[in-house]
């Protein structure tokens, strides 16, 4: 998507023209700024642009207005030990400390769903196409979507009495096959994504994408199939759990793909490269963008994991709420990341946004604004999990602050 004239911008529908400030006021609150795209000299010194609003979300989203719950007691403040080898300690239920290693968390989850993954796409005939499937589905990944799945199918279910035998029993049976369907449908759509048609890349998780190695239409065929194999792998494959519960599930991933979703925002993206638009409507456009290509996949990955779990309508809605917050906050990260940090660190190529002249978060509000929308999102994310248990939530507790933490 690249950015119009220096008096234009390329941001999502809910935002109106608050005449009085001249700035844009979303339906979150806050303001967007009038400033033109800044130049990458501006982007990468982490300044925001001339005019920029000191509140992108303002109202109801300031931390300070929230009221101390004991998920706000872990920091959102980046560059901590989760992700990074280190144990967090946090007040649990009844004052004591609780230790969690996300790492160490994300690895045994990562050996659990890639074990899961690899028995799903096995090798066989046609060997080329479940070779291209499994080029890019079996490359590694931080498996975020299938890890918040399963977390939210513990949180709900409650496994925390169980012993690793039982629990993982129960995983694999009720959570892991739709688990292993949002992995899929994930890497559907960056092999698609990939494409010369679409973002024309050459790296994907540190490798050659799936074009690249077997051809533009292998590359096509291939995401179709993982895409039809991921609802097949549900209704299949998940047991003890109820018929109207996986339906429910499909229903749910099914909308987060198709042209309200995932499929709506590629194609919003798409048209809106090299299209002139006002500042408030770049910002607003650029939101609805993240929040389908992006974050509604997320969203799908923690609802069904809790409606899988047997969550009530409330605990789904509340981790319906987290997982919005988590997933536009994932993506105004790797925004940052883009500008910052290179290919190696990246696993793909790095600077393409600011190459492409894209409209991103950093070059409409500057970096240091982007890290506080990051945080603010983490922050009212963290603040939806109060009312859950607060060892059973850690693993999404920790989960969203990694997002912001993240190097890659």
């Amino acid at each position: 998507m690249v950015a119009g004239p220096a008096s234009k911008a390329s941001v999502s529908p809910r935002c109106s023209l608050n005449a009085s400030r001249g700035a844009t006021a979303c339906a979150r609150g806050g303001t967007a700024s009038h400033a033109a795209t800044p130049s990458a000299s501006r982007i990468v010194a982490g300044l925001p642009p001339a005019s920029a609003a000191s509140s992108f979300f303002g109202g109801g989203r300031r931390v300070a207005e929230r009221p101390n719950t004991r998920a706000a007691a872990v920091s959102v403040t980046p560059n901590v030990n989760q992700g990074q080898g280190g144990q967090t300690k946090a007040g649990g239920t009844e004052g004591q400390d609780v230790p969690f290693d996300l790492k160490d968390h994300m690895a045994a989850q990562g050996k659990f769903i890639n074990a899961a993954l690899e028995r799903a796409v096995p090798e066989q005939y046609p060997e080329t196409i479940h070779k291209a499937m499994r080029h890019t589905l079996l490359a590694g990944g931080k498996r975020i979507r299938p890890a918040l799945c399963l977390a939210a199918f513990e949180l709900v279910s409650d496994l925390s009495g169980e012993d690793k035998a039982v629990r993982e029993s129960a995983l694999l049976r009720k959570a892991m096959p739709t688990a292993c369907a949002l992995e899929m449908i994930h890497t559907m759509s960056l092999i698609h994504d990939d494409l010369p048609c679409l973002d024309n890349d050459d790296f994907r998780r540190g490798i050659p994408t799936c074009h690249k190695l077997f051809g533009e239409d292998m590359a096509i065929l291939a995401g179709d199939a993982l895409l039809a194999l991921a609802f097949e792998h549900i209704a299949s494959q998940t047991k003890d759990v109820s018929s109207e519960r996986v339906l429910k599930v499909i229903s749910e991933i099914g909308r987060s793909v198709g042209s309200v979703g995932l499929v709506g925002g590629q194609v919003v993206d798409i048209e809106s490269e090299g299209k002139a638009m006002e500042p408030e409507e770049g910002l607003e456009t650029l939101k609805y963008i993240h929040e389908h290509k992006t974050a509604i996949l997320l969203e799908a990955a923690v609802v069904s994991g809790a409606i899988l779990g047997g969550g009530s309508a409330e605990q789904i809605e509340l981790l319906r709420g987290y997982a919005r917050d988590i997933g536009l906050a994932f993506q105004v990260v790797d925004d940052i990341l883009d500008v910052t940090m290179t290919t190696e660190q990246l696993g793909k190529t790095a600077g393409k946004d600011l190459e492409a002249n894209k409209t991103t978060y950093p070059s409409l509000l500057g970096l240091e604004k982007s890290r506080e929308i990051a945080d603010e999102l983490i922050a009212d994310a963290l603040g939806k999990l109060s009312s859950f248990d607060y060892t059973r939530a850690l693993p999404l507790l920790t989960l969203a602050k990694y997002i912001v933490s993240r190097k890659s």
